[in-house]
């Protein structure tokens, strides 16, 4: 018989009604789990008491249903009164909390409250708090709300699932996003990213579901594997020696976890929006790559240690001297800029950044308003990456107007991505994933140009006569682009 078993008790001292489980097994949700196994309805969720192991039984606990809430790892051979047993945080005792569990017949090759715990800490600016009984993360990002949940991660034999559920924050229905991804134990990738949105109140929500990374670098598209297969190469030229993990394998995650942010953000982007906001919705895509690289970042300190050899760091005050600010201004929730750019006024927000293991690189977003008096701005957003060496090695942006009618058929202008391939020659990704190599001299040209000639082509398209301050707005955000440079 196996000694892989756990008795959960309904009363203190092992007392009362009582349920063994054997094999290794999950379950999600308690409620649907009765003590007795007759059709009384007497489920098993938030009502037990004490609990006891056999000898080859590992099994980590959960406050809430789906592996959620406050948790802890009991070992074998283990009794507990669990008015007596704190969660691994110590906050509290798990007397009738217990809602899921999963039960191993080996002790779990990683601490899954450790990544938790590192991913919370990517987040310093957030409040950790609850909502509906699950925690999460509320950050303002770029003058917008959003809510990060702690990560769903599940083990098994071979590695470890993951699912990041995040809200753009508004006044009556979020927008919500899930992510989805498995790596190994050596931090590989087994299956591929998974991005699902529902954004509020459109009148069409297309299928945003993003498939980037299956195997080695198996992309939807050719350009994400020639793209990963750019940034390996960039990637490789100057790295150090890294001694906690192989240098190799850090440069073939890192290319994945670079690839992934530029296919996504370049997918969704052309998706793409009809509503109008204060730029949350627009940013919500740049939201969801932080949040990936973080949690990818979490699982790499657990895996290899924490990321004390980062040499990349992001400098605030070169980024504001580069825009002719002396001081950051505290108004709004984000610190922000304004500068001026051919006699107009725009708003950079401090910049998000999210960098990788170790000094393998990092991703850059921000959003850029066109300062008016009307009641939101027209405003642009921009994402990118940096290779490890600080050098710019991607970068997209996407427009939203205010001043248009509505169009259900509208997209709002994007530039597409212009980065590098295999050959180090510079490319654009337009909105069908088609590759052009192109003449552009730099990352940042070529971006000026190819986001100016979409603005245009929007505003042909829809009618739209532009003001001068909104052409600008692709020069200013040049501008930031050159200052980001100057802060890495």
């Amino acid at each position: 018989m196996s000694n892989c078993t756990v008795t959960f008790y309904k009363d203190k001292d092992y007392s009362g009604k009582n349920r063994t489980f054997t094999e290794a097994q999950k379950v999600s949700d308690l409620n649907d789990v009765n003590w007795d196994d007759d059709s009384n309805r007497d489920d098993m969720k938030d009502d037990t008491s004490s609990i006891k192991t056999g000898s080859q039984a590992w099994i980590r606990v959960f406050s809430k249903e789906n592996y959620q809430g406050r948790t802890v790892l009991i070992g074998p051979n283990s009794s507990y009164n669990l008015k007596d047993l704190k969660d691994d945080n110590n906050e509290d005792d798990m007397d009738d909390t217990i809602a899921s569990f999963q039960l191993y017949d080996h002790e779990p090759a990683v601490n899954t409250t450790n990544i938790t715990n590192n991913f919370i800490a990517l987040y310093p600016n957030g409040v950790h708090a609850k909502k509906d009984d699950l925690y999460n993360s509320e950050v303002y990002a770029q003058d917008s709300s959003f809510r990060i949940y702690d990560p769903i991660i599940l083990l098994d034999g071979s590695g470890v699932s993951f699912t990041i559920n995040l809200d753009h924050i508004q006044e009556e229905k979020d927008d919500h996003a899930t992510v989805t991804f498995a790596m190994d134990f050596y931090g590989n990738f087994t299956d591929q990213i998974q991005v699902t949105y529902e954004i509020q109140e459109a009148t069409q929500v297309p299928d945003w579901l993003i498939k980037i990374i299956d195997g080695a670098i198996d992309a939807a598209a050719d350009a994400a594997k020639l793209l990963a297969d750019g940034a390996e190469i960039i990637l490789t030229d100057g790295v150090g020696v890294v001694v906690t993990a192989d240098t190799n394998k850090l440069i073939d995650y890192t290319a994945k976890a670079i690839s992934f942010c530029v296919d996504h953000i370049n997918t969704v982007l052309s998706a793409v929006f009809t509503l109008q906001d204060d730029g949350g919705t627009m940013y919500f895509p740049a939201m969801v790559s932080h949040s990936i690289a973080r949690l990818v970042l979490a699982y790499y300190e657990e895996l290899f240690g924490k990321n004390e050899n980062e040499t990349l760091t992001f400098d605030g005050t070169k980024f504001l001297n580069s825009l002719g600010g002396s001081s950051w201004n505290n108004s709004k929730h984000n610190a922000y800029v304004e500068f001026s750019e051919n006699d107009y006024t725009y708003r950079s927000y401090y910049p998000d950044n999210s960098f990788y293991y170790h000094q393998f690189g990092l991703l850059s977003s921000v959003k850029i308003d066109a300062v008016t008096d009307n009641e939101k701005d027209d405003h642009l957003i921009m994402q990118s990456t940096y290779d490890l060496n600080g050098n710019l090695f991607s970068v997209v942006g996407s427009i939203d107007l205010f001043s248009r009618d509505h169009d259900d058929n509208y997209e709002a202008p994007t530039s597409g991505v212009l980065t590098y391939n295999d050959q180090g020659q510079i490319v654009h990704i337009a909105k069908d994933k088609m590759i052009t190599i192109t003449n552009y001299t730099s990352l940042g040209e070529g971006y000026t140009s190819e986001m100016s000639s979409a603005l245009i082509e929007t505003a042909d398209t829809y009618g739209i006569d532009l003001t001068d301050q909104q052409i600008g707005l692709v020069t200013a955000s040049s501008s930031v682009l050159a200052a980001t440079d100057a802060g890495i």
